[in-house]
């Protein structure tokens, strides 16, 4: 019996530790969306890429 999956959430939360006060500097919030973006678009290509894959087997 095959699985199916019509739609796949991922879910990711990251807290950086602030041990170092020295070290702690603010990122730019524009910066973050557009690693996020890309982030989202490599597990997409990949996620889709594994698909078709297995359909092709």
């Amino acid at each position: 019996m095959a699985i199916q999956i019509k739609e796949l959430h991922i879910k990711v939360k990251i807290e950086e530790e602030q041990a170092n006060p020295a070290r702690s500097h603010q990122v730019d919030p524009v910066k973050i969306q557009e690693l996020k973006s890309q982030l989202v678009k490599e597990c997409t290509k990949e996620v889709l890429e594994k698909l078709k894959e297995r359909n092709e087997r």
